[in-house]
């Protein structure tokens, strides 16, 4: 199928096993509340696992929303691995402790704790985390790996809540976002008997200098194919990739400290996880 130029697989498709469906209709439970929700996408370069730390970060330090991540990202384990730096870091900074304390005096919120695990076996794993630390997540937070051909990947999908696609304004990433995006409404959402209800799109790596007729063209297009879209729209900036460094320059993106005021309201993630509360309330 192409809309302007732009080519979307058929939805029919199959991406899932037949014989794997069953399962995936035997865990439709949601409590109310309580959302498995993931950032994915199956091209890189769109800052998926960025995007995760700092939402997790924003939601459970300053709206004070109970998270939990799974980073099921194999082999890399991307979350994990800083969230591992970080506290290195923290043992002989103490100017990150003092920022620490000063945020639980003001949230009353401990760490966000992080899972390691892998796709097929994430949902289990952060079960079984909540059940033996008697922790009760209103937000969980899967960091899948970017490609569906992953064991476990498309099952642990099926089990989330809502999906939220990154799209930035690049041809191939378009085309990849839309057809996935396309295919997983078909084959999972739409189908009463899974958990997952809902996809939702979102534009990141904005360029501003990029003419606002070009997104209204690529809007355009995802409304054709009926995919439902979010207002905010990320820009790019380069602390989304900028780690607590030990010599205390700033925090951007950080699983210890929340992102900086100036930085989340020039990046706009403090209006991204707003706009995706106010969602998850409707499902």
């Amino acid at each position: 199928m192409h809309i302007h130029g732009y080519r979307v697989e058929n939805p029919t498709q199959p991406i899932i096993n037949p014989s794997n469906l069953q399962t995936m209709k035997t865990s439709n439970q949601q409590t109310s509340g309580f959302w498995n929700i993931s950032i994915c996408n199956q091209k890189g370069g769109v800052g998926k696992s960025a995007l995760t730390t700092l939402l997790a970060s924003y939601l459970h330090y300053i709206c004070k929303c109970k998270v939990l991540v799974v980073d099921c990202d194999y082999p890399q384990w991307s979350i994990y691995t800083q969230r591992t730096r970080e506290l290195e870091i923290l043992d002989s900074n103490d100017y990150y402790k003092l920022l620490m304390t000063r945020q639980f005096k003001v949230s009353g919120q401990k760490l966000w704790p992080v899972v390691r695990t892998t796709p097929d076996k994430a949902v289990d794993e952060a079960e079984r985390f909540k059940s033996e630390k008697e922790y009760a997540p209103q937000i969980t937070l899967y960091d899948l790996p970017g490609t569906v051909n992953t064991e476990g990947v498309i099952e642990t999908f099926s089990k989330m809540d809502c999906l939220f696609l990154p799209m930035k304004a690049d041809k191939i990433v378009m085309e990849s976002a839309l057809s996935f995006a396309r295919i997983l409404s078909r084959q999972l959402a739409e189908d009463p008997a899974i958990r997952l209800k809902r996809i939702f799109l979102f534009w990141t790596m904005v360029d501003r200098r990029e003419k606002t007729s070009l997104y209204d063209l690529y809007d355009g297009i995802i409304r054709q194919l009926g995919l439902p879209l979010m207002e905010t729209r990320l820009p790019y900036r380069s602390k989304f990739n900028k780690e607590l460094l030990a010599d205390g320059t700033g925090v951007g993106r950080s699983t210890l400290l929340a992102p900086e005021k100036a930085f989340t309201a020039d990046s706009r993630i403090g209006d991204l996880a707003h706009e995706m509360l106010t969602l998850l309330q409707t499902l």
